[in-house]
């Protein structure tokens, strides 16, 4: 189960290649808010997905239509519709996977949890709505039971009886420390074929990759290369993103584009290039930065780290474990950043070693294990009952 699909983003990687790993074992039905571009899909996440390799179940379209009236853009009236409509059918499936953080499906099932989307309710509803009519229309009206727990037949207690994987051993923690249940790490896949550019071939370039918003701040990026450049005036920076029509990104793009124009000569913008193009750019530079603060996973860095990149990453979130916590790659500030940079660039044994380091985790953010991985949770359940 999975709620919109969109050819882009962690979450639909996750769900293209769960897909992919069981369409072979067994008989897959998935069940998704409305009709998807599948051959989109394959293109993006580099599977080979097939129309036969699974039964699509969709919202009717008349329900959609009624579920749209809700006026706020982060409604998840679709997914508890979702959720709902998965009850009934659990009985007849021997296991129910949910690539969507967590969800109540009525019996047991895999849950991966890209970062905990109940927080702000759990301990402030109540947990179990196993309730008599009268007792759950009291709820209810007292705010202990919210609408939406009451169209998705909510029960958190039902939920966290469920297989929890989780994205990075960062969330893991965070999802232990609100619902007090055990996790399983399995890094998404960062598909790509990456071409195999020698590090002397490279570009002394930096890549940045991800939306152009406020929260993945490639202004900090650029500007912490503004100061590197005064003693190595060669770097180059390169920019792959694109942005959305919400109002943040609409703002921030106005701001960020004279920034881009007036370091032009060393600042090249890529948007919205084929997943082809953005391979080559990522294979042809020797760095990237990521600057996103308490990001659960960073996929951007585990493509870099698999293309052979050595990235710099803010100190938070899961992007530290991509690089293996080494602190020559970890920074905190503009100023930080472009310290630790400077020092690698000045010193080539250092790169060297990073290089050798970063290598032995490539494999770790391949689709391969995530494949392997996926399997073997499933097999699990279903021998488990």
């Amino acid at each position: 189960m999975h709620n919109d699909i969109q050819p882009h983003g962690g979450a639909c990687g996750v769900l293209a290649w769960t897909l992919q790993a069981l369409r072979r074992d067994y008989e897959v039905t998935l069940l998704t808010t409305k009709p998807f571009d599948l051959p989109a899909l394959n293109r993006f996440f580099g599977t080979s997905l097939d129309p036969i390799d699974m039964h699509a179940r969709f919202i009717p379209a008349a329900i959609r239509k009624i579920l749209a009236l809700d006026p706020d853009a982060g409604s998840i009236q679709p997914y508890c519709y979702l959720m709902r409509n998965a009850k009934r059918l659990r009985p007849d499936f021997d296991c129910a996977v949910t690539t969507n953080n967590e969800a109540d499906l009525g019996l047991r099932a895999v849950q991966y949890v890209h970062a905990p989307s109940f927080e702000h309710l759990y301990g402030k509803v109540t947990p179990n709505l196993d309730l008599s009519f009268s007792r759950k229309f009291s709820a209810w009206r007292e705010g202990k039971v919210r609408p939406w727990m009451a169209l998705a037949d909510f029960s958190f207690d039902r939920m966290k009886q469920n297989r929890t994987i989780v994205n990075s051993g960062w969330t893991g923690n965070w999802v232990r420390r609100l619902y007090k249940i055990e996790t399983v790490t399995l890094y998404p896949p960062a598909a790509g074929d990456f071409p195999d550019i020698p590090w002397e071939a490279r570009q002394v370039g930096f890549v940045v990759l991800g939306r152009l918003n406020p929260l993945k701040r490639p202004d900090l990026c650029l500007r912490a290369l503004q100061i590197v450049r005064q003693s190595f005036p060669g770097v180059k920076l390169h920019i792959v993103g694109g942005k959305s029509d919400f109002e943040d990104e609409v703002a921030y793009y106005k701001e960020l584009m004279p920034l881009v124009a007036a370091n032009s000569s060393w600042v090249t913008l890529h948007e919205n290039i084929s997943r082809r193009r953005l391979e080559e750019i990522i294979a042809h530079q020797r760095y990237g930065m990521h600057a996103m603060v308490e990001e659960p996973f960073g996929m951007a860095v585990a493509e870099m780290v698999r293309a052979g990149c050595l990235p710099f990453v803010h100190n938070s979130g899961g992007p530290p474990e991509i690089v293996g916590y080494d602190a020559r790659l970890l920074y905190e500030s503009v100023e930080e950043a472009a310290e630790k940079i400077m020092t690698v660039l000045a010193n080539a044994g250092v790169q060297s070693e990073l290089r050798a380091k970063l290598s032995l985790r490539k494999s770790l953010f391949s689709p391969d294990a995530f494949v392997a991985g996926i399997r073997a949770e499933v097999g699990e359940m279903i021998r488990r009952g």
